[in-house]
């Protein structure tokens, strides 16, 4: 079962040396130190209920993302769970993109834009959460092209945010999709030493970007 599990693994991605997956660990870990305290921070310092449910949103997503990230690549390629871990990876990407949208477009989109931009992100995070869960190892450029099309619904509402944003947060928000976007490169190069720990440094990167505009938006203001 073990040596079918790793034969999977292997199929899926290449096997990494140690090196490559330490490097990754400490992405990780530093990953995780900053979501459980950032997550703090925010639901600390938000005031109003529309705020403080709407960051909560956006905490969740960060928490899921990071911890499910963290449990599937850590997880030695032998453990029968590893291809459950997998599937809540790559299903919790989904949950975080709509729950960053979920502040601004709650908070800082006027009625009913702020609604829709809602209805299509979460809809399309409910299709991509079941398409993984159910369908682990199919449609992965779909997948793909769903990850980039959701964070990029954002252009639709370009103007009407940037004019209700303060001008540092908004940039700040717009570079962390464009650091994400970036990462996607090192996401799909396999063959590049070190490309599963750079993509996860981009995550990480571009995560810190969009959580210093909530902050921003939400706590500093």
């Amino acid at each position: 079962m073990n040596h079918a599990v790793e034969r999977t693994v292997e199929q899926i991605h290449r096997l990494y040396s140690r090196n490559e997956n330490v490097a990754d660990g400490i992405v990780h870990v530093a990953g995780i130190v900053f979501a459980i305290n950032a997550s703090l921070w925010l639901l600390w310092h938000v005031t109003g209920l529309s705020v403080l449910v709407s960051v909560a949103v956006y905490c969740v997503g960060l928490l899921a993302m990071i911890g499910c990230s963290a449990a599937y690549n850590l997880m030695p390629h032998h453990r029968s769970s590893k291809m459950v871990l997998r599937r809540l990876d790559h299903a919790a990407i989904f949950i975080m993109i709509a729950a960053t949208y979920t502040p601004f477009a709650v908070n800082r989109l006027a009625e009913p834009t702020g609604t829709i931009i809602l209805a299509i992100v979460w809809c399309c995070a409910t299709f991509g959460v079941v398409m993984k869960l159910v369908f682990p190892r199919r449609f992965e450029m779909l997948s793909l092209a769903l990850y980039l099309g959701m964070g990029w619904v954002i252009v639709t509402v370009i103007k009407p945010l940037s004019m209700s944003l303060a001008s540092v947060d908004f940039w700040l928000l717009m570079a962390g999709g464009i650091v994400y976007s970036a990462g996607v490169i090192f996401y799909v190069w396999e063959r590049i030493p070190y490309h599963k720990a750079i993509w996860h440094a981009f995550v990480l990167a571009a995560t810190a970007l969009q959580f210093s505009s909530i902050w921003g938006e939400f706590v500093r203001s």
